[in-house]
Order: C-alpha cells, then sequence, then structure tokens
C-alpha cells in the first residue's frame, strides 16, 4: 500500500460549499484498467488549504490517469474550480489534465510509522 497526499487553496468564505462538495460526491471505480487498487481517500481542510489523501495499492501514473476519466470526480473537479484560489485551478478532464495537476500538487512523503504487533500493550 502507498499513500499520497495532494493540496491545493481554496477562496476564503467558500469553506462550506467546498465542504459540502468534497463530503458529498460519488466515489470513483475503485480499480483501474490495470488492476491499481483505489483503496481509500481522505480529505482534511483547515484555513482555505485542502488536503486529499489517497491510498493504493499498484500504480500512480494508473490511479491518475484513471481518477482522470471518472465522471464523478470531472463533475466535482469542474464544480471546485470556481471555490480554488487564484494559481489553484485545473482541467482534470482527461487522464493528461489529472496527472498535470497530481504532478503539480502532490506533496513529498517524508514518512509512515505503523505499529507492530510488539509495540502494542497488551
Amino acid at each position: 500500500m502507498q499513500r499520497y497526499a495532494v493540496m491545493f487553496r481554496i477562496r476564503p468564505g467558500t469553506e462550506d460549499k467546498v465542504r459540502e462538495l468534497l463530503a458529498t460526491y460519488a466515489p470513483p471505480e475503485w480499480v483501474t484498467p490495470d488492476g491499481t487498487r483505489l483503496l481509500s481517500t481522505s480529505i482534511f481542510m483547515k484555513d482555505g488549504l485542502v488536503i486529499r489523501m489517497i491510498e493504493i495499492d499498484g500504480n500512480l501514473p494508473s490511479v491518475m490517469a484513471h481518477l482522470g476519466r471518472q465522471p464523478s470526480v470531472q463533475k466535482l473537479e469542474q464544480e471546485l474550480n470556481q471555490y480554488l484560489a487564484d494559481g489553484h485551478q485545473r482541467d482534470v478532464s482527461s487522464p493528461d489534465g489529472a496527472r498535470a495537476f497530481f504532478q503539480k500538487a502532490l506533496m513529498e512523503h517524508v514518512t509512515t510509522r505503523r505499529a507492530t504487533f510488539e509495540d502494542v500493550p497488551t
């Protein structure tokens, strides 16, 4: 399993609209044509900064292209564009557009720590 996160900024005063859009859009298909699995998505927001985290099992470029073809994601991104801060608008209506967005917004993964059975008190 791999984790990735992207970030973007929204205009002040649009938090309620953005929260509603991000909490209610239809999920994409969870498996890409090459078998990569989108395991989970999480979205965080504070002070105009939105972080979208995904967990996948497989190939990130495959997920980026797959999400760019998903009607629910295309609709969400189109609706979100009106609330994005200057410089954060994007066109993810195609696999190339989705790839460009991910490349620009992808955050650096620093570390992941997991408890092992021996670390958990009984």
